[in-house]
């Protein structure tokens, strides 16, 4: 009994990944069964999303296969790790911005695309009050920013991607 309440489970859980992936439907996390579970394109739902596809690996098993509302398009696309990544992790990047350098800043410089970590650091330190504008500055703001300046700058503008 308990096997065949499993197979119907796993059955209607595909039903809705399938119907989600032909919708096209992409929120912060991206695509991944996370994505696929958590739907409201609100801070916490979409950490959670991209916690599960961390976690479990299903975002790259739905880009491998195509699957999970992934399409070889390009709807995963960089500026959207970047917003979850920043999301998550703004406190931290801030310290790491402040002080040139260190583990979220790296982490910040790849999912930017930024090839050259020690330049990006650096860049990010003389320009944190223009990427942090005031305290209160949100993840979101601090990505805006951070493009608006990586962009005026004619070497970093070639090496990032963001």
């Amino acid at each position: 009994m308990n096997k065949r309440w499993l197979l119907l489970g796993i059955a209607a859980a595909g039903a809705v990944v399938a119907t989600a992936a032909q919708a096209g439907v992409h929120n912060m996390a991206g695509c991944g069964l996370g994505a696929q579970l958590f739907k409201e394109n609100e801070k916490g739902p979409q950490i959670l999303a991209a916690t599960t596809n961390g976690s479990f690996g299903t975002q790259t098993f739905g880009i491998s296969s195509e699957t999970l509302g992934c399409t070889k398009d390009g709807h995963v696309q960089a500026y959207k790790r970047a917003e979850v990544y920043a999301e998550v992790n703004l406190h931290q990047i801030s310290e790491n911005m402040a002080k040139g350098g260190g583990e979220y800043l790296a982490g910040l410089a790849g999912v930017v695309g930024c090839t050259d970590q020690a330049s990006f650091a650096k860049f990010t330190q003389a320009k944190y009050s223009s990427i942090f504008t005031s305290e209160n500055t949100d993840s979101t703001t601090m990505l805006t920013n951070l493009h608006a300046q990586l962009a005026a700058d004619p070497k970093l503008s070639q090496t990032c991607s963001i």
